[in-house]
This record gives structure tokens, sequence and C-alpha cells, in this order.
């Protein structure tokens, strides 16, 4: 039984804000491609990807709010 990496794939694009249109416009890949991820396993490039942009995501809110909060 082939593992389903699914949920995997849902996670780490809903951190990264981005849809499987937007994910295979950005890599450069058809977005069948993506698709077949959910049975044989997301590529490491997609997930260093996808992490990364997570985590822009993340410290750009963190300078936000640091920029709206009140300096001492």
């Amino acid at each position: 039984m082939m593992q389903d990496y699914t949920d995997k794939i849902n996670s780490l694009l809903h951190d990264a804000h981005m849809t499987r249109a937007e994910l295979s416009r950005a890599i450069k890949i058809a977005p069948r491609n993506i698709s077949r991820w959910n049975t044989h396993g997301i590529p490491q490039y997609a997930v260093a990807y996808l992490e990364l942009k997570a985590e822009m995501i993340s410290l750009r809110r963190q300078i936000a709010q640091m920029q709206k909060s009140p300096r001492d």
C-alpha cells in the first residue's frame, strides 16, 4: 500500500499561504506532477521551498507586529 501524502502537502501549502496552482507556477512544474506527490511523496526541494515561504510569512508578521508596538 502506498502512503498518502495529501495531508502533508496540504499542511505545507496552508502554512505557505499557497495553492497547488501557485506552487506549480513558482517552481515551474506541471500541476499534474504535484498531484502525483499525493502517492509518490513530496520532493525535498518542494518541502524546502514551502517551509522557507512559511518562515518568511511568519517573520514578516513578527516585524509588522514589532513596528506596531509602542517603543519604550
